[in-house]
């Protein structure tokens, strides 16, 4: 890992010269050999410095201080397009091999680590792109001047490549640092959040940043995140609001000062005072908030109580100190994920997309094949990374329901219509049994959503060819119980036992054509239980697997209800396999 960082780093010091000057390297190696093969010509001549303009600018304004100004970073973004053009001229428009070279200007910027270069060069160039599309769609196609040879193809694939291979070099860098910061500050955020006594970290501008699980005990019925908000909001009145002001600034203004008393809402909204207790850190105050009527009955304290207290302060201020710089090097790890993989991948996507709806004409076979595949990883990497940033926010308690009222039975449905194509491509029968009467319940439409997708979703990916999956719902009591069960692979004692931890597979997965970030069980099982229901896996190895969702969410409970057998489902499953064998061979009959 250390040879990893080190390595990021000497990349983000010469990222920007060493990219242009590679692309210096391969027009002038491919116009070398084009030219010996071709013969000198100086329309020839001219395309391939056109071409060059970019590496040799790039050469001159890489460097972060040029770059940082709005003018030059704009003519580097507008020399990139230079390329694209003299392509265009030479292999007879856009819609030819020229393409793909419209995408080494946002390919470069990317390598050298500026997103917003990256993103306005991307623009120039779909925006070039477009254009020359259109004129050649709406009149006669230009003579090509150079055709496409071999060292022009492997000298833009190999510079697309080395882009690729450096942004991934510096990116995994920037992930391992900041994941074993997480790793070494995690134990002292989990401390401070799990401080016996109530703590609030608080900026130089009284705004709270953080807040141990005592302050709710403390003054109950504040916010569940207090993040953000000022420490005047706390206050039992406007009288109260005034004394924190003033006890904040007298904390600044004199370092002697050890803490200063006000008002909160305590039990059955009545006043309490609460004395609070600061601490210096690099960001602000680490404030120990004490009970009102403990300070008055300790008053008389013996004086060498205050020794441990100051040393019982600096052991909090630490604390709070490695607390902060956990979350932050969290949501600097969050950042870095949602930003440095997803705008190249929403640009991969984009002209991925592009080529895969032929909007422009069609593409020779090979080229099309590519595109299609390029489309799909984009696609499936893209909710690889959502998965990632959705446990997250539930690990980090940023992850908020909000619930309203609707029929389970109209989510059931719309689930297994966006995947009953996906099964039926795999050869799969995919039913659903939801009842007829109506499931009203009181929840979270999205999380109930997302849960039966990912259920479906895993049911269909571990179901070979001619399998069956079966989706049932019922009330039981006050409960909502969802079940999705497969005749698939099926697991064993061992697998069911690790099954539902965070990035976990189990051997079937690890099989599978279809690969996962190893969260959809563990994202499943938390959304559950956020809404105070439990997951259960029942599975037979060779048989199948039925998972069953239980949500207390019910508006209106039902006392009177058979108990609900969760392997049942596979009586669901053997019809519908036998419907599906009736299916096919009156298909093949007809056929005959």
């Amino acid at each position: 890992m250390g040879q990893t960082l080190r390595l990021a780093r000497y990349l983000d010091r010469i990222a920007g010269r060493a990219v242009h000057a590679l692309w210096l390297g391969a027009v002038l190696a491919a116009g070398f050999q084009v030219l010996a093969d071709r013969g000198v010509s100086p329309a020839a001549l001219a395309l391939f410095a056109l071409a060059a303009l970019p590496g040799l600018a790039g050469l001159q304004l890489a460097s972060a201080r040029a770059l940082s100004r709005r003018a030059s970073r704009f003519i580097m973004a507008l020399a990139w397009v230079l390329p694209a053009l003299a392509a265009t001229a030479a292999l007879g428009g856009p819609l030819t091999f020229a393409a793909l070279v419209f995408l080494a200007g946002p390919a470069a910027m990317a390598a050298s680590g500026r997103q917003g270069d990256a993103a306005l060069s991307w623009t120039l160039n779909a925006i070039a792109f477009s254009g020359l599309a259109m004129l050649q769609l709406l009149g006669p196609a230009p003579d090509a001047t150079i055709l496409a040879s071999g060292s022009v193809i492997l000298a833009l694939a190999g510079f697309l490549a080395m882009c690729g291979l450096v942004a991934s070099a510096r990116y995994a860098g920037r992930l391992n640092a900041a994941r074993t910061e997480v790793s070494r500050l995690r134990p002292a955020a989990s401390a401070f959040l799990d401080a016996p006594g109530p703590l609030l970290a608080v900026d130089r501008d009284g705004v709270m940043t953080a807040a141990s699980r005592a302050v709710h005990r403390l003054i109950p019925g504040v916010p569940r995140d207090l993040t953000g908000l000022p420490l005047e909001g706390l206050a039992f009145d406007d009288g109260d609001r005034l004394a924190i002001r003033d006890g904040l600034q007298s904390v600044d203004a004199n370092a002697s000062v050890q803490g200063f008393d006000f008002a909160v809402r305590g039990n059955q909204g009545r006043a309490r005072t609460v004395h609070a207790v600061q601490a210096r850190s690099a960001d602000g105050l680490v404030l120990s908030l004490v009970d009102g009527e403990a300070v008055t009955g300790q008053a008389q304290a013996a004086p060498e109580s205050h020794a441990a207290d100051h040393a019982e302060i600096e052991r909090i201020r630490a604390e709070r100190d490695e607390a902060i710089a956990a979350s932050r090097a969290k949501s600097e790890f969050l950042a870095a994920v949602s930003h440095e993989l997803r705008t190249p991948l929403n640009a991969i996507i984009g002209f991925s997309d592009v080529m895969k709806q032929r909007l422009f004409g069609p593409l020779p076979a090979r080229y099309a094949e590519y595109g299609d595949l390029i489309h799909e990883s984009g696609i499936h990497l893209l909710d690889l990374i959502g998965d990632v940033l959705d446990m997250s926010k539930i690990e980090a308690d940023r992850y908020e329901l909000v619930t309203d009222r609707f029929d389970a039975r109209d989510v059931v449905e719309t689930c297994a219509k966006m995947l009953r194509l996906r099964a039926e491509d795999q050869g799969l029968t995919l039913s659903t049994d939801a009842g007829s009467d109506a499931l009203e319940v009181d929840a979270d439409r999205k999380a109930v959503r997302q849960i039966l997708l990912n259920l479906i979703s895993n049911a269909v990916k571990f179901t070979p060819e001619g399998g069956a999956v079966a989706v049932m719902a019922r009330a039981q009591g006050d409960e909502l119980v969802l079940a999705v069960g497969d005749s698939g692979v099926g697991m064993g004692a061992d697998e069911l036992r690790a099954l539902g931890g965070q990035y976990t597979q189990t051997h079937s997965s690890l099989t599978s054509d279809e690969r996962g970030s190893g969260l959809g069980l563990s994202l499943v099982r938390s959304l559950a239980e956020m809404h105070g229901g439990r997951m259960t896996v029942q599975s037979v190895k060779g048989e199948g697997t039925t998972v069953t969702i239980r949500l207390p969410v019910l508006v209106d409970a039902r006392g009177d209800v058979e108990t609900f057998e969760p392997l049942a489902v596979h009586e669901q499953i053997r019809r519908a396999q036998s419907a599906g064998d009736v299916i096919s061979q009156a298909a093949n009959s007809g056929a005959a």
